[in-house]
């Protein structure tokens, strides 16, 4: 759920034909494109998707002044690069789509304990899962993550955050049931019928 191409993340060396192949190659059943600077690459890979008969769901990752968060069924929005974490979560709710929180124990090691209880009482409350599983984080920063997501009773999911094409896999979300539209995946996760786990790579 977590997957960054070079076409919309310039720090991402992926190139969407190789990143559905790969994840093929690894016994995944989708991939979700969460590039950082715009959708293009996640229309790109989500065109091959259907080409290749390979789910491929477009989300993408913005830069807010609490962190980076996640979004899926709202891709027909232009967002910059960074918005404000309120006007993230009005157009998730305004188009029903959903809000994911990133690697959320880098983000918060940042701040002071009393900071840190602000942050995560002014976003965790808001959004509809955390990334509790995330491939660039260590698993010491997983099991925080972890716990902060059963603190606040939030759906965790897993991420590769990969910017490599060897990165994809390093950890999934695995799904109750099978998920084949990003309707789907929304209505998944808002339901909570997911979790985050180590992966395939």
């Amino acid at each position: 759920m977590h997957v960054h191409t070079s076409i919309s993340s310039p720090c991402s060396f992926i190139d969407p034909e190789r990143a559905i192949k790969r994840a093929k190659e690894i016994g995944l059943d989708g991939i979700c494109v969460t590039d950082h600077d715009g959708t293009e690459g996640a229309e790109i890979a989500f065109e091959l998707g259907k080409k290749l008969g390979f789910p491929v769901f477009r989300g993408l990752e913005v830069y807010t002044e609490f962190g980076d968060v996640i979004i899926f069924g709202v891709y027909d929005n232009d967002f910059t690069w960074k918005v404000s974490f309120d006007e993230v979560i009005e157009i998730c709710r305004n188009k029903e789509g959903i809000a994911i929180v990133a690697h959320i124990s880098k983000t918060s090691t940042s701040f002071s304990n009393e900071e840190r209880e602000v942050f995560f009482g002014r976003m965790l409350r808001r959004v509809n899962a955390i990334e509790t599983h995330n491939g660039g984080s260590t698993p010491d920063e997983n099991e925080r993550a972890l716990k902060i997501a059963q603190r606040y009773s939030l759906t965790g999911v897993g991420g590769s955050d990969a910017h490599h094409e060897f990165q994809i896999g390093r950890c999934v979300t695995v799904f109750e049931k099978p998920v084949v539209t990003e309707r789907e995946l929304v209505k998944a996760v808002r339901e909570g019928i997911c979790r985050g786990k180590y992966g395939f790579s």
